[in-house]
């Protein structure tokens, strides 16, 4: 294992062992968005030049409080660029720091691909940052694992380039946003996508996403930044419920689904919520065979970001118990870096018993995505 040094003391030299991560919410950036450019063909790069093209989703205008694109300021590299931008700073800042085993990277806003009406230029753009993600950062870092971006307005092109990059040996997951563009992640024109997945082995990552062209907004749209961040799990929770009742589960059995920036507080309600509905209701939905929680206990995990902070410290033990109802195998650690919401590993799960937070940092990750025991790796 690394140590750190206590410096509560100058001239203390006592270390202190950190339990390994295993992070599954890093966003990597190009340094710029011409850096995509290489992976581009002649008309698309040409065609997002003279548009002067600014990226995938270059920060929140609705709310002036969002600065920098959300990222955080010292995630900027000494060289310059995009939060992220550097493997080696990327190590440097987080994952020597913090003891990473591996890393999952979600490259940086790509979740707002299918939010485009233009789905042959997202298709496009897609491609680009599956090659640039490859050459730039996961052939850079060997404890570093890929998404493959892809956009999902156009499922039989996904499906071709799920197929293109999702054998390449780093690559662990297909990179999805919560927002669909058309219906609910349960309606059957998303099949193929879930059909390449399976054929490349790849789990289905859904991570946030805010509404914009093709993706809708949710119930209500909020005045304020809080509310916006707080309404995300009610998407999270309206497509859960459209996979389990559209019979996504029940047709592809071996699909495993990470679910990543929308809480998981929320999910005993869901659960049972559904389960009730499915009881009395079930002669409309034959197809759903097994209950709705099962499905969710055997199918689904749950990233950590954001990590809820009771303002009672007496209410911290009600989050193990929401856990624990959940399942504790089923919680994985996600930091979101290079974002202001980033969460410090030990520090935002030293509340929690040692058995659940090692849990939490690696065991279960490295068990859903087939990675190397940390400590065995390390000895």
């Amino acid at each position: 294992m690394s140590t750190i040094t206590d410096k509560s003391s100058e001239k203390s030299t006592k270390k202190r062992k950190l339990t390994p991560v295993i992070d599954v919410d890093v966003h990597p950036n190009p340094k710029s968005y011409e850096d995509l450019n290489p992976y581009l063909s002649n008309y698309w790069r040409d065609f997002l030049t003279d548009c002067k093209w600014k990226g995938v989703f270059p920060g929140i205008p609705f709310f002036a409080i969002v600065a920098n694109a959300g990222h955080r300021m010292d995630s900027i590299p000494p060289e310059g660029g995009l939060g992220c931008s550097s493997v080696s700073f990327f190590r440097e800042q987080v994952a020597d720091k913090y003891n990473y085993s591996n890393a999952v990277l979600f490259p940086d806003s790509t979740f707002m691909l299918s939010a485009s009406p233009q789905h042959e230029m997202a298709t496009a753009v897609a491609s680009a940052y599956n090659d640039w993600q490859i050459e730039h950062w996961l052939s850079k870092d060997p404890s570093l694992r890929g998404s493959v971006v892809i956009a999902s307005q156009d499922p039989e092109a996904a499906a071709r380039e799920i197929d293109r990059v999702g054998s390449h040996p780093q690559m662990v997951q297909v990179g999805l946003s919560i927002h669909t563009p058309y219906g609910g992640w349960g309606d059957k024109r998303y099949h193929p996508i879930w059909e390449a997945a399976l054929r490349n082995d790849l789990l289905c990552s859904f991570h946030v996403s805010v509404h914009g062209g093709l993706f809708r907004p949710g119930p209500v749209f909020g005045n304020y930044y809080p509310e916006g961040q707080t309404n995300n799990g009610l998407i999270f929770q309206a497509q859960i419920n459209s996979i389990v009742f559209g019979g996504v589960l029940e047709k592809y059995q071996d699909l495993r689904m990470v679910f990543t920036e929308g809480g998981f507080a929320w999910l005993p309600n869901l659960m049972y919520t559904m389960d009730t509905h499915w009881r009395n209701l079930k002669r409309e939905v034959p197809w759903v065979k097994r209950p709705p929680s099962q499905q969710v206990r055997d199918h689904m995990w749950f990233g950590t970001q954001p990590l809820i902070e009771p303002e009672r410290p007496e209410d911290q033990k009600h989050i193990l118990q929401i856990i624990e109802m959940i399942g504790t195998d089923k919680i994985l650690f996600a930091s979101d870096y290079p974002h202001w919401e980033f969460d410090a590993p030990h520090a935002a799960l030293a509340h929690f018993p040692s058995e659940v937070r090692n849990k939490i940092l690696y065991k279960n990750a490295a068990k859903l995505y087939g990675f190397e025991n940390p400590i065995n790796k390390e000895g």
